[in-house]
């Protein structure tokens, strides 16, 4: 191929899929090891898992607590130089949604230090609120009012207002409005307004009541003094404030405060600026949508951030236990079953990713897994299997298992979305099972390396391909660790699905700036064909793409210069295109070169083809 359409490809391809000059890192990428907690909240099976080949990030909060853990590990077989041990004040060990994330750029590096709220309720699933129920807080955030966190409590509804009943049936009416809680957004609800009697001053100051909110008119009944040990018992969730610095600064590496909530277990990001999560994560912060995503946009150079319906009824809503990002253009997403009542919720959920694209502007590949209901904890609703809820650890994803039928499916829907990886599953432990909302990714949080080797490659697909002559890859690599050094070799690994191996190599070349491009030889036709990159710099460090496993296209079932569709390109084509060009005829399977004439270059082209191949 000349190197004028090699340059076109290349700027087409520049033009659509830059790698951003900063993103947060993505969990696939290039992982250092795994943050959990001490005491453990995961089974021993897996931090063994974990350390064999990685480092162990081990929150702890005392010596004491270090040679506890540091027994456990000896006992269980981790070697101890795998293990480092942060000190830190923490509360709880789902060490994913108040640990780090990590902002990458080229000279850059910051561990993002977020605010964590600790896991509020709320309701989702909208269509099963009636119209005369739906209402809107201080800040324009829908509720259902007959549809109240904290059921369990004694509450009927939000708002004691005409429609409230003694839903319950308890002999009384509870709403949140002079309930003893502060309703200024930090419970999911803003109530500090004039139409909502500002919240019967459950936040100090004077009570204004205009509307007759903060009496007995409505109910005859309220019960104001509920403990404050409800809603979740006010626990202690600025203790892990600090976690995140402490763990910087132990590493010397920079931090980027945000000041937000920003709850780790409902984020997906794809590496590229492309993020994801459910409405809870805005409505937590006490912001409106645009508001929120701005901060976002400015401060972690998020592009695109999709915002999805709460797709339960009542739960903490977190994105990773409905779906998981595999890589930048592959999803699963959680199914349930049919009979379940939040099924129309969990597709549509699963239908909003076919309207969106991915960062290669192309439809999500996606997969499903099915989610059975399991014995929950006694907090969850309409609890299932949470198989999404899996950790990739470079060339490794780890899955929590339950102990049922339905587990062999799961790890192999993860084993048809990540050919190549090594797919391990996990079952909870008997003291900290797994649970609908809860499992492995939630306690377990990736750390990553700041001198990643990190590749983009928008991968071949058969669709796109327009002949089996002239199949181009291209890729665009930054080695964050050594910016200004040229990397030692770039290397298309290729062979025929079928064929047991060797691979095949195609040497990629630098054509700009991180740019590297290079073209498959002739491939047969109606052809499977496995290929993947790899990289190596002149520190001899190595990275693949995908990072395990291959990438998998069909060449076309018709080959470009196969004039009797044998198949095969050999003597016999090239008697057929002389034969075209004596008679001075068109033929689209003899114009090799495009430029809809059939003369002595595409005959020049063809022998060329027979004698490379």
């Amino acid at each position: 191929m000349n190197n004028f359409f090699f340059q076109m490809i290349l700027i087409f391809s520049i033009a659509i899929c830059s790698i951003p000059e900063k993103r947060i890192v993505a969990e696939w990428e290039q992982a250092l090891g795994t943050m959990i907690r001490w005491p453990l909240g995961i089974p021993n099976d897996l931090v063994f898992e974990l350390a064999r080949d990685d480092s162990l990030y081990v929150l702890v909060e005392s010596i004491n607590e270090q040679v506890q853990a540091s027994n456990t590990f000896s006992d269980i077989g981790i070697n101890l130089d795998q293990v480092v041990f942060i000190n830190t004040d923490t509360y709880s060990h789902w060490t994913r949604d108040y640990g780090p994330q990590f902002l990458i750029g080229e000279d850059y590096w910051k561990v993002i230090n977020q605010d964590f709220n600790g896991y509020p309720l709320e309701n989702g699933c909208n269509e099963i609120c009636d119209d005369s129920m739906i209402l809107y807080d201080c800040l324009g955030n829908e509720f259902c009012n007959n549809l109240p966190l904290y059921p369990e409590e004694g509450y009927d509804c939000y708002v004691n207002n005409h429609l409230c009943q003694d839903f319950n049936g308890d002999g009384q009416i509870i709403d949140w409005l002079g309930d003893g809680y502060c309703d200024n957004g930090s419970w999911g609800l803003n109530f500090m307004c004039n139409e909502y009697s500002f919240d019967c001053g459950d936040c100090g100051g004077e009570i204004i009541d205009e509307i007759g909110y903060c009496n007995e008119s409505f109910s005859g009944t309220r019960v104001n003094n509920l403990s404050q040990t409800l809603r979740l018992d006010n626990r202690g969730w600025d203790e892990d404030d600090n976690t995140n610095i402490d763990f910087a600064n132990q590493l010397n590496w920079d931090i980027l405060n945000l000041p937000l909530y920003f709850t780790g277990g409902n984020l997906m990001t794809d590496g590229y600026g492309n993020a994801f999560s459910t409405e809870l994560m805005i409505n937590e912060n006490n912001l409106n949508s645009d508001n929120f995503i701005g901060i976002i946009q400015e401060s972690l150079n998020v592009n695109n951030y999709h915002i999805f319906d709460n797709p339960n009824f009542e739960s903490i809503q977190h994105i990773d236990c409905m779906a998981k990002l595999v890589n930048p253009e592959t999803v699963i997403i959680k199914q349930v079953s049919q009979d379940s009542p939040e099924y129309d919720c969990i597709e549509e959920f699963a239908n909003s990713f076919i309207e969106i694209n991915s960062f290669y502007d192309r439809p999500y590949n996606i997969h499903r897994i099915f989610c059975p209901e399991i014995v929950g904890g006694p907090w969850e609703t309409n609890p299932v299997a949470a198989y999404t809820n899996s950790l990739i650890l470079n060339q490794k994803v780890l899955v929590p298992l339950y102990g049922i039928d339905y587990d062999l499916q799961a790890i192999e829907v993860y084993q048809d979305a990540m050919p190549g990886y090594e797919v391990i599953g996990f079952e909870g432990a008997t003291y900290e099972p797994w649970y609908s909302e809860d499992a492995l990714h939630c306690r377990t949080m990736g750390i990553f390396d700041p001198s990643m080797i990190h590749i983009s490659h928008k991968k071949i697909m058969s669709n796109e391909i327009f002949n089996n002559l002239s199949i181009v890859i291209e890729t665009e690599i930054i080695d964050y660790g050594n910016l200004d050094m040229p990397l030692d070799s770039v290397i298309v690994y290729w062979k025929y699905s079928n064929d047991n191996g060797p691979y095949n190599q195609i040497n990629l070349y630098l054509e700009s700036n991180n740019d590297y491009i290079g073209e498959f030889p002739f491939l047969s036709a109606n052809s499977s064909i496995d290929y993947f990159i790899s990289v190596t710099n002149i520190n001899g460090k190595k990275m693949n793409h995908p990072a395990s496993g291959w990438h998998i296209f069909n060449t076309l079932s018709i080959s470009l210069g196969d004039l009797n569709n044998d198949l095969n390109i050999n003597v016999q084509d090239i008697i057929l295109i002389i034969d075209v060009v004596l008679n001075m005829e068109y033929e689209n399977l003899a114009d090799l070169n495009f430029d809809q004439i059939v003369d002595v270059l595409d005959i020049v082209q063809m022998v060329n083809i027979i004698l490379n191949n």
